[in-house]
C-alpha cells in the first residue's frame, strides 16, 4: 500500500488570509518500508512571516526571500499528488487543518483538491490517536499533538519543520499500526 504522508507549515490558522510557507510530502510504500517519491518546498508568502511563526517553525523571511510563490508551489504540489500512485493520504490533524487548507487554496488557485483525494483513504493520526486513547492503547499522554506522540513512541525529530514532521509521521503511523520502520529506510 502506498501512502502519501504530508504536512504544511503556515503563517497562521486562517485558511483564507494566511499563507502556506512550507509543503512536504513523502510517498511511502508500507509493504516495502521504502520512500518512492518526495516533495518539499519552502514558499515566499505575500506578507512577512509573523515573529511567533518564525519562533515556532524556524522559517525566516530571509530563508524564503528567493523561493517560489504560493500559487506556483501549490500548483506543483497538486501536480505531484495527481501524478503519483497512492492509495491513502496521511497527516496529523489533516482532516481539520491540512486538507481544509488545501481545499481553500485549491479554490483560490482554481485547483481541484477534492479531485486529488477522491477515492483515496484519508488517515488522520490525530483521529487515530483519539481512538487509541479511548481504547486505552495510548496512556500517560497529556495531549495528542504530534510531538507528544513522537515522544511516546520514542521518535526524536525537529517538530514544526514540514519535512521533519512528515518523516516522524511515518514512524508514528507505523508504530500506531504495529508496523516496523527503520531510520535508515526513511533516510533520516
Amino acid at each position: 500500500m502506498n501512502i502519501l504522508f504530508y504536512d504544511l507549515e503556515t503563517t497562521g490558522f486562517d485558511r483564507r488570509w494566511c499563507s502556506i510557507i512550507e509543503i512536504a510530502a513523502i510517498l511511502y510504500n508500507m509493504d516495502e518500508h521504502k520512500i518512492l517519491d518526495t516533495f518539499h518546498e519552502y514558499i515566499r508568502p505575500i506578507k512577512p512571516i509573523p515573529a511567533q511563526i518564525t519562533k515556532l517553525t524556524g522559517i525566516t523571511n530571509k530563508m524564503v526571500a528567493n523561493c517560489r510563490t504560493e500559487p506556483e508551489v501549490v500548483k506543483s504540489f497538486f501536480a505531484f499528488a495527481m501524478r503519483t500512485n497512492w492509495d491513502a493520504i496521511c497527516g496529523h490533524n489533516c482532516k481539520a487543518f491540512d486538507n481544509q487548507f488545501m481545499k481553500i487554496k485549491g479554490e483560490v488557485y482554481n485547483l481541484p483538491w477534492e479531485e486529488v483525494i477522491t477515492g483515496k483513504q484519508i488517515i488522520d493520526t490525530y483521529q487515530l490517536a483519539k481512538q487509541y486513547k479511548k481504547d486505552g492503547k495510548i496512556v500517560g499522554t497529556s495531549n495528542l499533538r504530534q510531538p507528544t506522540l513522537a515522544e511516546y513512541y520514542g521518535i526524536d525529530y525537529e517538530a514544526h519543520s514540514a519535512i521533519e514532521d512528515v518523516g516522524a509521521l511515518i514512524k508514528i503511523y507505523e508504530a500506531m499500526t504495529s508496523k516496523k520502520v527503520s531510520r535508515e529506510s526513511l533516510g533520516f
